[in-house]
């Protein structure tokens, strides 16, 4: 999992952990003064749940949609790269430093 996902994950379930509490502490004032109330429990557990699993929801959504907004060009670099990442993590530029980039 990368840090990308893991930002996503964690801020869309602190944002909708902040607004179930606000909903569960509407429900639970009932008319009389406002006051927080966090769940407690199994309430507070599937609250984190479903928060957590709208994360991961929200992060392949988005990484759809990043994907579908790129431009052939930026697809063709995004490959080469991965090739050569390949290359890298397989031993075949090993002990090879590169000095520059030419781009043609």
């Amino acid at each position: 999992m990368n840090s990308r996902t893991l930002i996503v994950v964690g801020a869309s379930t602190a944002i909708g952990f902040l607004g179930d509490v606000m909903t569960y502490s509407v429900a639970a004032s009932k008319g009389a003064k406002f006051r927080f109330v966090v769940p407690k429990g199994k309430e507070l557990g599937s609250v984190l749940f479903l928060g957590i699993v709208g994360g991961f929801i929200i992060d392949y959504a988005v990484k759809q949609i990043e994907q579908s907004l790129k431009t052939k060009q930026e697809k063709l670099l995004e490959a080469l790269l991965g090739e050569e990442e390949k290359k890298l993590r397989t031993g075949k530029y090993k002990n090879k430093n590169p000095l520059e980039v030419i781009w043609v």
